[in-house]
This record gives structure tokens, C-alpha cells and sequence, in this order.
């Protein structure tokens, strides 16, 4: 009878041991599971389209550089990055994918969320479980400062509300109508502020182009971009490893990068926002909107 009371005490201890060490394992950092051999080393593909405001081959030695930084950082860790011209032929095999999610199931990212301060981003990562945004951008209202009677009508102000748009302004957002407005800059027109970079580019509005953020009750028009998504069907050790790159991605130097060098979206570190903001000319009347953007982010 003492025996068997004992083999009963051994099996429940065991089933319970079974049932407490997933529990235990879910609760560490990845940075804990890395340092207990958790995570084993490896290479994960990536893919992502061609981004619009890059070339192939500035995409190529941008991450080049991130890949670089990463395997300096995780010895013996990879990435095999695949860049798409056309997105149709993207994978759906890859283990990650950035700005581009096909017909899988993801990985709950939350995971990420608790190796992050809170404290150097302008969003809160906690609200996000499917998929993690690298950047964010704004409307923006684009108009021609060649344009003598609107360059004074606007002149010292360095932020506007719809109340305030000029009486001829396109507030259609579809990419034709800013399209036609970089070939004729004669109407002022809401677009994304990632449109600042074609402004540049073309010829008919380099140089003349102005922009100015958009306030709606006062505040920003916020639209996450970039957003990273991991492939479930992908090993749990390929899915450790994408979210150690992602956080990668998402640390000040790799987002001084990727976003503060190019026009384009913004970075969401905030020190990468503000090297942004310096480093171009036309980002200068977005300091005016970094304390509202702080503000959301702990709300």
C-alpha cells in the first residue's frame, strides 16, 4: 500500500512537471532562451518586396549592412534575404516576410513586446500581436511654394487643420491624383508624407514642393507601415529567430538605416525620428508634432 502511495506521489509530481515547464519556458525572454541554448543557431529566409522609394540596388547594400550588424551581434545566426520586384512571385514558404503578408498563418509576436522599452518608441507594441510595425507615416498636405498668394497665405504656419486647407485643395489620396500634382503642382493636395521622396524625384516638383503635417482635432493622421509577419509553419526555432532579427530591426541603430537616411515612412525609435527629422530639410515642421506623437504612445 506504501508503495503504491509512493509510485501515486511520483507520476503526480512528473504531471506536473510536464505541465509547469512549458508554462516556465513561456515566461522567459527570448534573450534568456538564446542564453540557455534555447534557441539554436541558424539561417532564416526573409522575403519582402521591392520597396518604392529604393533602388534594387540600394535595398541590396542597406540590408547588407542590417544582415551584417545582426550576425555581428547573434555570431553564427543568418538571414537570407530575398528581394521581389514583382510581390505575385513571393513565397509563401519563406520564415518572415517585411511589408508583405501572403495567404499564411502568423506567429503571435506579442513575445517581442517584453524585450522592448516602451520609453523609445512612438507606438505601444503590445497592441500588436499579429505582425510588428518598423515605421509609421502621416497625411500631409503638399502644396507649390512658387506659388506667390499660398506661399503667404501659409506662411508661418507649421502645422493645419481641414478648417484651414486652401479653398482649392485635392483631398483625393489616390496615387494618380498626387501623380498629377507632381507633373502640376497648381492645386495643394493630401497625400502620405512617404510621397515627399517622389516630390524629390521628379523633375516638375523638385525643389518646389513644401509640406506641412495634417491635424485632424489635433492630432496626426497615424498609419503604421512595414509591418513584419512570421510564418507558423516555419520551425519554432526559425520563429525565435525571426523575432531576434525583428527586434534587430527594430533598434535604433538598424532603424537609423532604414529609415533616416531615405525619405520615405518614419522611423518608430524615437532617437531614429528625431536623426530623421535633421538629417532632411523638408522633415523639419515634424518636431512640431513629436510631443502629440509621445503623448499617444502612452495613452
Amino acid at each position: 500500500m506504501q508503495y503504491q502511495k509512493q509510485v501515486i506521489c511520483c507520476i503526480a509530481a512528473l504531471l506536473l512537471n510536464v505541465c509547469t515547464v512549458p508554462v516556465l519556458l513561456n515566461r522567459l525572454s527570448l534573450h534568456q532562451k538564446l542564453k540557455l541554448k534555447l534557441i539554436q543557431p541558424d539561417v532564416i529566409s526573409v522575403s519582402m518586396p521591392l520597396p518604392d522609394n529604393m533602388s534594387a540596388t540600394e535595398v541590396q547594400e542597406t540590408f547588407e549592412i542590417l544582415t551584417s550588424g545582426f550576425e555581428t551581434q547573434y555570431p553564427d545566426f543568418g538571414i537570407e534575404l530575398k528581394i521581389y520586384e514583382n510581390p505575385e512571385e513571393i513565397s509563401d514558404i519563406s520564415d518572415m516576410y517585411i511589408n508583405y503578408r501572403p495567404e499564411i498563418q502568423t506567429v503571435d509576436i506579442s513575445e517581442i513586446a517584453r524585450e522592448l522599452s516602451q520609453d523609445n518608441y512612438f507606438l505601444s507594441f503590445s497592441e500588436f500581436h499579429e505582425a510588428v510595425p518598423l515605421s509609421f507615416g502621416i497625411s500631409v498636405l503638399y502644396y507649390d511654394m512658387s506659388d506667390i498668394t499660398l506661399f503667404q497665405k501659409l506662411s508661418g504656419m507649421k502645422t493645419i487643420t481641414p478648417e484651414q486647407f486652401p479653398e482649392d485643395v485635392v483631398t483625393d489620396t489616390e496615387p494618380a491624383a498626387f501623380q498629377a500634382f507632381l507633373e502640376n503642382p497648381e492645386h495643394p493636395v493630401i497625400f502620405p508624407l512617404s510621397g515627399m521622396q517622389k516630390a524629390e524625384q521628379n523633375p516638375h516638383s523638385s525643389g518646389r514642393v513644401h509640406m506641412m503635417p495634417v491635424l485632424y482635432q489635433n492630432q496626426p493622421e497615424v498609419y503604421h507601415s512595414n509591418f513584419c509577419y512570421i510564418n507558423s509553419a516555419s520551425s519554432r526555432n526559425h520563429q525565435k529567430i525571426a523575432m531576434l532579427w525583428t527586434e534587430y530591426l527594430l533598434s535604433g541603430e538598424a532603424q537609423n538605416i532604414l529609415f533616416a537616411e531615405h525619405y520615405g515612412d518614419l522611423p518608430v525609435h524615437r532617437q531614429a525620428f528625431d536623426k530623421a527629422v535633421s538629417q532632411h530639410q523638408e522633415y523639419y515642421a515634424l518636431q512640431e508634432i513629436k510631443s502629440v506623437l509621445e503623448e499617444n504612445a502612452h495613452e
